[in-house]
């Protein structure tokens, strides 16, 4: 005789974190997210977990910018490699005398810039290393080539880190730096040189840059003088989650103060031609896609999530759209830094980002990333 219910399939229930459910309903609520939350979301791994936080990201994403991906038409500009730093996670530096090192003339690089402004730019990015020769003068002279081109292209320029050198170089006030860039026609700020925000893995990873505190302030007071910029954070690499967790923090508190940062860009750790990566044993490997979604979920004050494919790989930069992500990084013609990391070395164009983008079932839209 058969034990009663004898054949029945025995349900296949996963036990999910009790935090899930009132972090859920906080997020229905409106309400924001603590710090404790980020690292409750952080601790999760089932797969039932890993589909209700996705899924809590991307309604979020809808209901802050709805089913547009933006992306630029962006021509990179690295004026130099030569830098007075040497960063351990960096693979872009370089020092006199090393036969990567470069150093590009203003002439040079409209040139280089009028070779490809018929393919439709609509973004010049300008970042570089830290060297003497890229003077006040040296970025007017650059400037204004730029706007004798075309004076609609909008010029997004130079990391709090840049700026901070360029003040002591020439004796200013950082304010006076961004008002005399301003008045040569910057537009905007990358969000690059963030680094992690906490000092202790700060000076691990990038040794002699300015402080976390030093790096906020500058964007504080871009954001004063009406411009706008973004804010990166390098993961992947020997931080924590906790140390994650805390640079969100910071970056929603200053933009409750400022409202200034148009995105919030994850930068994925590339491992290659740098000191970091080849400690292997040190790195400490994230959940890419979950490190998305909590970004999304915490920064409740940022409207843009922004993907890069080049830093990512193609395929999962598009699936990242489904965790919160809301623009995709641009064509990005003559990038380097992460291409010298070991980065996704693929010649993208507007047709192919709109045609990866429609694919995942949302509308492109060409901007640049300065824009609104």
């Amino acid at each position: 005789m058969n034990a009663p219910f004898a054949g029945k399939k025995k349900m296949n229930v996963i036990a999910t974190d009790p935090s899930l459910e009132s972090i859920e309903e906080k997020v229905a609520g409106g309400k924001r997210l603590t710090k404790e939350d980020a690292l409750a979301l952080f601790s999760m791994s089932e797969p039932d977990e890993l589909e209700r936080i996705r899924h809590m990201a991307d309604q979020r994403r809808a209901a802050r910018v709805g089913e547009e991906v933006e992306f630029a038409s962006t021509f990179y500009v690295h004026p130099t490699n030569l830098c007075e730093l040497s960063c351990a996670m960096c693979s872009f530096y370089a020092k006199p005398g090393w036969e990567k090192a470069w150093f590009l003339t203003p002439a040079q690089i409209e040139e280089k810039i009028r070779a490809y402004y018929e393919k439709g730019l609509t973004e010049i990015h300008i970042v570089g290393g830290l060297w003497r020769e890229c003077t006040l003068d040296y970025y007017e002279e650059l400037f204004t080539r730029i706007r004798s081109i075309d004076s609609t292209l909008h010029i997004k320029a130079l990391t709090p880190v840049e700026y901070d050198f360029l003040a002591k170089l020439h004796g200013l006030s950082i304010e006076e730096v961004f008002t005399r860039m301003m008045s040569w026609g910057l537009g905007s700020l990358p969000g690059g040189g963030a680094e992690i925000l906490v000092e202790e893995i700060r000076k691990k990873v990038a040794y002699g840059k300015i402080s976390s505190e030093e790096f906020l302030a500058i964007h504080k007071l871009a954001h004063s003088l009406g411009l706008r910029s973004n804010i990166t954070m390098l993961f992947d690499h020997i931080e924590s989650y906790e140390n994650i967790a805390t640079h969100l923090c910071l970056v929603r508190e200053l933009q409750d103060q400022t409202g200034g940062f148009r995105a919030f860009v994850p930068l994925k750790f590339g491992v290659e031609n740098n000191a970091l990566g080849k400690r292997k044993n040190r790195l400490i490997s994230k959940h890419v896609p979950l490190v998305y979604a909590v970004s999304r979920l915490m920064l409740d004050n940022v409207d843009h999530l922004k993907v890069l494919w080049n830093y990512v790989g193609v395929d999962q930069a598009v699936e990242l759209l489904r965790w919160g992500g809301s623009d995709l990084s641009s064509t990005n013609t003559e990038e380097k830094v992460i291409k010298m990391a070991g980065g996704a070395e693929i010649q993208m164009d507007k047709e192919t980002m709109t045609s990866l983008i429609t694919g995942a079932g949302r509308m492109a839209k060409l901007t640049h990333s300065g824009a609104n």
